[in-house]
């Protein structure tokens, strides 16, 4: 007897694992009974998708990986609570990579069997440290770094102009939409895949405008004294200097210059900003930081509308997403860019869920043919397709203004350069 009872809780719990395995491969989809195929990280019985994220929460990066992780969630957070995608919700999964390859790597294998792809992989060297791991997996990577390599991978859903595109139409801005023909140009970039993106697109732009280059300084990302390159471009006459770094970096590279007297125009990457090189807590009436000086009037290149400009088609959705979900965010283009990587993905999603298909290998192949994604002018609108390679190469340039909402004015409104319209993606 207990033999029997003991065959059948057996045979009850085979069939139950069967039951959960079966449910992961095929189930009821929204549409009425047809069936959905779904990958790891998709709960079918509750229509919910886990997605992971791998961004700084700590570390010199983390005024980037904070606000951007927070607008990804609150629009994925309002739209969940508006029906999701036709019924489907969608949950994140957030892990500290702390701008860190290393750590990059553990967190991508501590979560990756429980996520359908990774929503967020902040970083180029971090991306660069699990991009091979991810490929052999089909595991797509919401890639929160603009490296051009990236964009001829169909495994990185990016969004955004390419770093060497970025600068190339700066340069542009300089050379003709100023007239600087002849300006003296250098540039401080970041010792790895980052950093020779901005540097690809500074050659590019000398070939195709012809400015003086006067010099080129490099640093590591643990550096904390910029001396040596404040010096290189004093010492070498540079009016204009592109920074391709972070913004800590930024912070003390435009002070160690501003100690020596030394203010050229700088141009700041976008990743080189961020509102607490101004102010202690970000705001207007925050404590205003002893290197906000030396930044007011500084350039800085990007792909975000300025906040608050609801000139901007999707700006007043945007600002009330904003503030239900996080009333306290000061003026962020971090935070914008996370909203609008989650609408990207949501289209992507939607995609998926239409043709009954959530599986990894459907979404990488989905994120080849999504087409054009529009972001509402919050950014300019991607174009993904099968021939790959950047989905934007527009830029707008803005201004530091200490007495302008978010510290930043748009000078430059999106615009491409034909340097950056002929740049190759490798």
């Amino acid at each position: 007897m207990r033999r029997s009872i003991g065959r059948t809780a057996r045979a009850l719990s085979l069939a139950a694992v069967l039951a959960v395995v079966l449910s992961a491969c095929s189930s009821n989809s929204s549409s009425g009974g047809s069936t959905i195929k779904a990958g790891p990280g998709v709960d079918v019985a509750t229509k919910t998708i886990t997605l992971g994220v791998l961004t700084p929460e700590t570390g010199a990066a983390s005024v980037i990986g904070k606000p951007l992780t927070a607008g990804q969630k609150a629009y994925f957070d309002n739209l969940n609570a508006h029906g999701g995608i036709s019924g489907w919700k969608v949950n994140l999964v957030v892990e500290d990579n702390q701008y860190n390859p290393q750590t990059e790597v553990q967190t991508y294998n501590q979560i990756v069997n429980n996520v359908l792809f990774m929503g967020q992989s902040l970083g180029s060297p971090t991306t660069e440290a699990v991009e091979q791991t991810a490929q052999s997996q089909n595991v797509l990577l919401g890639t929160a770094a603009q490296d051009s390599l990236f964009t001829t991978q169909k495994i990185n859903a990016v969004i955004g102009t390419p770093y060497a595109e970025d600068v190339a139409n700066a340069l542009f801005y300089v050379t003709n939409t100023l007239g600087k023909a002849n300006a003296k140009v250098g540039i401080v970039y970041q010792n790895d895949a980052y950093g020779q993106d901005g540097l690809r697109g500074y050659t590019a732009a000398k070939n195709a405008y012809h400015f003086d280059d006067v010099g080129h300084a490099t640093y590591n990302v643990t550096d904390t004294d910029f001396t040596s390159q404040a010096l290189a471009m004093k010492n070498a006459g540079a009016q204009y200097v592109v920074v391709t770094a972070i913004p800590t970096a930024a912070a003390v590279l435009i002070g160690t210059a501003a100690t020596i007297g030394y203010h050229p125009q700088w141009i700041l990457q976008g990743p080189a900003w961020s509102e607490y090189l101004i102010s202690s807590d970000g705001s207007a009436t925050g404590k205003q930081t002893a290197v906000a000086p030396a930044l007011a009037g500084a350039w800085v290149r990007g792909f975000e509308a300025q906040w608050g400009d609801t000139s901007v088609p999707g700006m007043s959705q945007f600002l009330k997403v904003q503030q239900q979900y996080d009333p306290t965010q000061v003026p962020d283009g971090y935070y914008e860019y996370g909203y609008c990587l989650a609408i990207m993905e949501k289209a992507l999603l939607a995609k998926a869920i239409a043709a009954g298909d959530l599986s990894r290998a459907a979404l990488v192949k989905d994120r080849t043919e999504l087409g054009t994604v529009d972001f509402g002018g919050i950014m300019p609108a991607a174009n993904y397709t099968p021939s790959l390679g950047p989905v934007s190469r527009q830029t707008d340039i803005a201004q530091v203004d200490l007495s302008t909402n978010g510290f930043l004015k748009i000078i430059q409104p999106y615009f491409e350069s034909s340097a950056a319209k002929n740049l190759s993606a490798s």
